[in-house]
């Protein structure tokens, strides 16, 4: 970053630290001009508008570069305009997002937390990534769509691996073009979900059954790949990546850590304070419908915003104190971890619900300052630019 203020939204250095920079954005420019036909959006209630006002900021193009055509299948929900956004949506909220279908998750979530959490005790060692958050959501998202456990595993691999190439970003990969170029056995299983509900003679009584059934049109088989493929991937990655977050926030604050175990109706605070200073998505880019202005700052038809998360997060003018990780506000307004309006995430309860019942079961098997990094560890993140979480995080039990 140089003295000026840019920011490309494709290079992950730039991009992780945003919430560092963000009372600079805050302070010089709100709505900054940062390069490449981008315009960074920091404050509260602007990105709250550029999020809401979907007939001005459209989502076509997502995360991509500029310019970068990406066909249904291989988009993403928050790629979406109408009239293929809400129907789609629809039927990833009915899997993902029912009252029922996650309170059906929470025995089995808590399970899953001491199994996982329980190995790393016992053995005194691991790594509360790749040994706990990575396991736990993708067994999670296997169970909730009714995917056999015993391939939770590999699909915990599969999508460590796409989330660690080019493809949320570029579309492709050495290998391929797409999921399907680039990640052939991973669509394969995809396809296999589907096809397996297809031949059943009964209906299928679990999520990819009601998307299978839900699905309608020319289109229906292209649309189940994109839910299934998001829901398997959304469904784990950005929880993977807070769970992971957060975890080291109590290694690193005791504090924080003792508070919440002597007290679990902080619990549920701390996880949305936590969410609301690390969000686990760190922007959201949307392009330019009609001219319009934020702040006297006009923006032109074509232009790209990208509604920084992260900083509106961390607005002065919305939250007293706003780096400090703080267990008493009261009534603090919503953060945007999980976006706003008609493109809020539609796996936010499901999300929730897997990171109060992690916590409270690290906060109750762990002492407070019981877990340390090894020594000379060095904390490095995801390489996805608008992701933020940690790669790895080994721990010693002491």
């Amino acid at each position: 970053m140089s003295d000026a203020l840019t920011l490309d939204p494709f290079d992950a250095s730039q991009t992780h630290a945003l919430a560092g920079i963000a009372h600079r954005f805050h302070r010089e420019a709100p709505v900054a001009r940062v390069g490449g036909g981008f315009v960074l959006v920091s404050r509260y209630d602007d990105c709250r508008q550029v999020l809401r006002a979907n007939e001005i900021f459209a989502n076509a193009g997502g995360f991509r570069p500029t310019g970068l055509h990406v066909p249904l299948e291989d988009c993403t929900l928050g790629e979406l305009d109408p009239p293929e956004h809400e129907p789609i949506r629809r039927l990833a909220l009915d899997a993902a997002a029912s009252r029922r279908a996650v309170a059906a998750l929470r025995e089995f979530t808590r399970e899953q937390v001491q199994e996982l959490l329980g190995a790393v005790h016992s053995r005194g060692r691991g790594d509360l990534v790749a040994d706990v958050s990575v396991h736990l959501t993708n067994r999670v998202i296997a169970k909730l769509l009714g995917v056999p456990q015993e391939r939770a595993g590999w699909l915990a691999l599969q999508a460590e691996e796409i989330m660690h190439s080019d493809l949320p970003v570029t579309n492709r990969t050495a290998r391929g073009v797409g999921y399907q170029g680039a990640f052939p056995e991973f669509t394969a299983f995809v396809d296999e979900l589907v096809r397996h509900r297809l031949e059943r003679r009964e209906p299928a009584d679990d999520a990819i059954g009601g998307i299978v059934a839900g699905a309608t049109g020319p289109l229906s088989g292209t649309v189940v790949r994109m839910v299934l493929t998001q829901l398997l991937l959304g469904g784990s990655a950005t929880t993977r990546d807070f769970l992971g977050h957060i975890f080291h926030v109590l290694i690193e604050r005791p504090e924080l850590h003792e508070a919440i175990r002597g007290n679990p109706a902080l619990v549920p605070v701390a996880g949305e304070e936590g969410l609301r200073l690390a969000p686990p998505v760190l922007f959201v880019i949307r392009t330019v419908k009609q001219a319009t202005e934020l702040r006297g700052v006009a923006i032109e038809p074509g232009e790209r915003v990208i509604a920084a998360i992260a900083a509106a997060n961390r607005d002065a003018e919305v939250y007293e104190d706003p780096d400090a990780f703080r267990l008493d506000r009261v009534s603090p307004r919503p953060h945007l971890a999980f976006g706003y309006g008609a493109h809020a995430c539609v796996g936010a309860s499901l999300a929730r619900m897997e990171i109060e019942i992690a916590l409270a079961g690290f906060a109750e098997l762990f002492d407070p300052g019981s877990l340390r990094t090894p020594e000379g560890f060095e904390l490095k993140r995801m390489p996805t630019p608008f992701l933020f979480g940690p790669d790895r995080l080994p721990v010693e039990v002491v």
